[in-house]
């Protein structure tokens, strides 16, 4: 938060069981939160109660179309990722015509840099603070480990202003 600018709308991904959308209930006006698991998805709704926060039983991605999940790990409901083809809607970010964002934060393992790409008219207008999780798991998108960082620079002016466990922190210069 020390990072951020306002206090408007955070979009957020990965939305698993609610503790991140829910955390951020109570620091903006709005939260968008996307989570693609169904599972996941009716646990976060149960969890996640408060009237400013707008849960997507959704993907975030480049483009719009269908995904399904993948479970490498049977015992852990934080590893799931995004296949293509599928029942689930995959939308982009600028769909939700957010103009006041000041806060993108994706933990879609490895999907980062594909949700970003469908926020790119986003992050033009808005310019907010983003954070991603980058801890190598983009390979399986064709990503390598700090791509994310070189294609926010070269398209927006972002550079890495600081970290947490494996998260970076982007802001526009």
């Amino acid at each position: 938060y020390p990072f951020l600018k306002g206090s408007r709308t955070a979009i957020q991904a990965g939305g698993n069981m609610g503790a991140f959308p829910w955390k951020m209930a109570q620091k903006f006006y709005a939260v968008i939160t996307a989570e693609p698991d169904p599972e996941c998805f009716r646990c976060l709704d149960l969890n996640v109660k408060e009237r400013n926060v707008t849960k997507l039983n959704v993907a975030f991605g480049e483009k719009p179309g269908k995904v399904s999940m993948s479970y490498p790990q049977a015992d852990n409901l934080g590893a799931q990722f995004v296949v293509p083809g599928g029942d689930i809607d995959a939308i982009t970010i600028d769909s939700l015509c957010v103009m006041d964002c000041d806060l993108i934060y994706l933990d879609v393992e490895g999907a980062e840099l594909s949700a970003l790409k469908g926020a790119a008219a986003t992050i033009a207008m808005s310019k907010p603070l983003i954070v991603v999780e980058d801890k190598g798991l983009s390979s399986r998108f064709g990503t390598g480990k700090g791509d994310i960082g070189k294609w926010l620079a070269s398209t927006f002016g972002y550079r890495p202003v600081g970290a947490s466990k494996r998260d970076v922190i982007y802001a526009c210069e």
